[in-house]
């Protein structure tokens, strides 16, 4: 995962929370995300604004997202404190919403992510959670070359519990995390990369985060945090490298 810096609500959703709240008559004006999946409008508009300041990654999993050719999202609005937890408009609430593959109510076929953590965690358990909102989110795991991840530190409890909640071993995302790890430093089969294209690589993904984390629309790399610091030590080995032959 990496750490998400939420931007400000839609006005659309805002609104429609506005004259919700002041409702007196929730039998009439129901505040909750059940009556919000009825306003479309309010629904595009909030699938629109988390698909951007997510640069088109899974809030979990880092699995590309997108738009169908009909504008149908290929991804569904994940509640990071479920809603069998909230109360009343909690539901509805921005900060606590994200964007998660897979499309909505997909049930076969998606055993890890946002469908595997379901109702987790109860709210006495909420410290168990390592939230892609936490500022430190992306330093709490670590990922190897075969696609694995782990906590980056032993003893952090919450991340390894966050892991196998979420089940990000799972077979299937650890052989896409492995394929992407690998692509990115074997573009040509069999062929390391160059130090040029090292540093482009790694340009590219820092400024992809710069410009994201400053509010404009980019498309991040699929699983960019599980890739950068692989190209980071990359840079950094043929860097040495390079040194060496220049001194000798």
């Amino acid at each position: 995962m990496r750490t998400i810096n939420k931007r400000p609500p839609p006005n659309e959703l805002v609104e429609w929370r506005q004259a919700r709240n002041a409702a007196a008559d929730d039998a009439t004006w129901p505040y909750n995300y059940d009556a919000l999946r009825r306003s479309p409008l309010v629904i595009d508009a909030v699938n629109h604004r988390l698909f951007d300041e997510q640069g088109g990654i899974c809030a979990y999993t880092g699995i590309r997202l997108a738009f169908l050719d009909d504008g149908e999202p290929w991804f569904h609005i994940e509640h990071l404190k479920a809603q069998d937890h909230c109360v009343r408009g909690e539901d509805t609430e921005y900060g606590n919403l994200v964007a998660c593959w897979p499309e909505p109510n997909r049930k076969i076929g998606a055993e890890y992510g946002a469908v595997k953590k379901d109702k987790w965690p109860v709210p006495v358990d909420a410290a168990k959670f390592v939230s892609p909102l936490l500022a430190n989110c992306s330093a709490r795991f670590v990922y190897r070359k075969t696609g694995e991840i782990e906590a980056a530190q032993a003893g952090d409890t919450a991340a390894a519990e966050t892991i196998g909640r979420l089940a990000l071993n799972h077979k299937e995302l650890r052989a896409i995390r492995r394929s992407a790890i690998r692509g990115a430093l074997q573009p040509r089969r069999g062929q390391r990369l160059k130090l040029t294209e090292a540093r482009k690589i790694k340009t590219e993904m820092e400024r992809a985060e710069t410009e994201l984390n400053s509010g404009q629309n980019v498309s991040l790399r699929a699983f960019c945090f599980a890739i950068k610091p692989f190209i980071d030590r990359e840079v950094r080995k043929l860097t040495a490298i390079q040194n060496n032959k220049a001194n000798n």
